[in-house]
């Protein structure tokens, strides 16, 4: 199944985390779960480096636009990169 590396960064004046947590933003990063399951999307990782302000994650799907229908509320959070990407034929 194809997979895609998606990063997600935000300065930390947009920052909706602690101590001044934005709870409308926390509740659109809430439903990438659901929105996950109900799109045949698989999270293999969903890593945050607080300090830097930037989320990690590794999806799969087998076409690009279920991962729109994902992460799609939360664009308007911040910048996303999203990359395609494949096994390593060394590994």
């Amino acid at each position: 199944m194809p997979s895609y590396h998606v990063i997600h960064t935000h300065d930390a004046d947009n920052c909706f985390g602690a101590p001044n947590a934005n709870e409308e933003i926390r509740d659109l990063w809430a439903q990438i779960k659901t929105n996950a399951e109900e799109n045949n999307v698989t999270i293999q990782y969903f890593k945050v480096n607080p300090s830097e302000h930037i989320f990690f994650m590794l999806f799969e799907a087998e076409d690009y636009s279920n991962i729109e229908r994902t992460i799609g509320q939360c664009k308007k959070t911040g910048n996303f990169t999203v990359t395609p990407v494949i096994d390593h034929p060394f590994f």
